[in-house]
């Protein structure tokens, strides 16, 4: 099977300054960042449908378009609402492209989309060549350097694209590449097969379930919230884990949902409106503590010991997000600060909590600066904080630090290339209880 070089190897910028990992760990890491976990998972709303329900809909879909070969579909123990499906692994397509077929170049975040199963939407549509008719089959491609001119006419020669499977083109040229204010929107490309073996499904997120990662799941499975109680998620877009929240709830209770964007709190509004359970608010959550103590606020700021349990599912690089298919050079300040605004989101959430309450901190990043740092730094800070055990476990220990034992370290999540029991994402999850 065929993979992209790694876009990090040799890269000053993540391997010295920022991912901070011993030697021996960082080319796996590093490696493992460049491939596409292959395992496709569900969350099902089961206060809507049956998780058999659903099972069945993507039996269907799949033996549709797969036949007798279609992956199989699997629970896992100790999430019960949650699917997998498969990779395609008996029936990987050859790692090199049909010279007959025409071209399409796509930019590297939508080429990381479709290698998981995704079909390609009109915006992440760099060039196709000219003629190209509706239904024809294409051989797609990802830019990995970035200097592909969007709307080419011409076949794209690159050294630095990368094949990444065949596709049947829903949209032509003047659809795509026009003068409109209005930028085309929709499916541009219907995936046929890829290299990662990820059957091509697109994306069936309904009512009744959602596509999620397993560490997303896992991280509210860990948070544990209980129908009656009171619970923040801090930094909620896209609503994701908000959603999951009011479900393990039974919609009982209340969540409060903050982010600091109009626009993604706009975008998850409807996702959301389907729970009773659920309020949202755009508001920064580094200024969620209320100056003074007022028993009769709904909204934000709150109170100190406003809470039960909070979700800090902070701001962060993202360098856990696979497959990385090009590494966007962002300068070392713009990275160094994450820890900065994870810290000031932290020392609120801890004000907000109420004592005996369960703070989860999680990231979707592998830097140890995010994650066990930020970790080994509140527990010096906030002594009134001590560390649970993050269950149920599917990923790894933490990594030990000079202040960061071995007992603590293990009570930590991390989802990596070694230690974890599934294929998925980079992510971190640590659970603590405030005194």
């Amino acid at each position: 099977m065929f993979y992209p070089k790694s876009p990090f190897l040799g890269s000053p910028l993540l391997e010295g300054e920022i991912l901070k990992v011993n030697t021996a760990a960082l080319a796996p890491l590093l490696e493992w960042l460049c491939l596409t976990p292959k395992v496709t998972t569900y969350r099902v709303n089961i206060h809507r449908t049956s998780v058999e329900a659903f099972r069945e809909k993507l039996e269907h879909k799949l033996e549709a378009r797969y036949g007798q070969k279609s992956p199989k579909i699997y629970g896992l123990p100790n999430l019960p609402e949650m699917l997998c499906i498969e990779p395609l692994v008996t029936q990987l397509p050859e790692a090199s492209a049909d010279p007959s077929l025409k071209e399409i170049i796509v930019d590297t975040s939508c080429g990381a989309a479709l290698l998981r199963g995704a079909h390609i939407y009109a915006p992440g549509v760099l060039a196709m060549e000219s003629n190209t008719q509706l239904q024809e089959s294409v051989s797609v491609y990802a830019d990995l350097s970035g200097k592909c001119k969007r709307g080419s006419v011409t076949r794209y020669e690159s050294p630095e694209k990368i094949f990444l499977g065949t596709g049947k083109v829903l949209m032509q040229r003047y659809q795509l590449f026009n003068d409109s204010h209005e930028p085309a929107t929709g499916v541009a490309v219907e995936m046929q097969s890829n290299v990662s073996g990820v059957p091509s499904l697109g994306d069936l997120s309904n009512k009744d379930a959602l596509l999620q990662n397993l560490p997303s799941i896992v991280c509210v499975r860990v948070l544990a919230p209980q129908p009656g109680e009171r619970v923040l998620d801090m930094c909620a877009a896209p609503g994701n884990k908000t959603s999951h929240i009011a479900e393990l709830m039974g919609d009982q209770g209340s969540v409060v949902a903050l982010d600091n964007s109009k626009s993604r709190v706009r975008s998850m509004l409807p996702k959301l409106e389907h729970y009773k359970s659920i309020t949202a608010h755009v508001f920064d959550s580094t200024k969620a503590v209320a100056a003074a103590h007022n028993e009769t606020v709904t909204g934000p700021p709150f109170p100190s010991a406003s809470f039960d349990r909070i979700l800090l599912d902070a701001p962060c690089s993202g360098l856990g997000n696979r497959p990385l298919l090009s590494c966007s050079v962002k300068q070392v300040k713009v990275l160094q600060s994450y820890p900065n605004i994870q810290r000031r989101l932290f020392g609120q959430a801890v004000q907000l909590l109420r004592p005996g309450g369960i703070l989860v901190y999680s990231t979707c990043t592998v830097t140890e600066a995010e994650c066990e740092c930020i970790v080994a730094w509140a527990l010096r800070k906030f002594p009134n904080l001590h560390l649970l055990d993050a269950t149920p476990r599917w990923g790894g220990p933490g990594f030990q630090l000079p202040d960061l034992d071995a007992n603590k370290s293990r009570l930590l999540q991390r989802f990596g290339p070694s230690g974890a029991s599934a294929d998925t994402v980079g992510f971190f999850i640590a659970k603590f209880q405030k005194d």
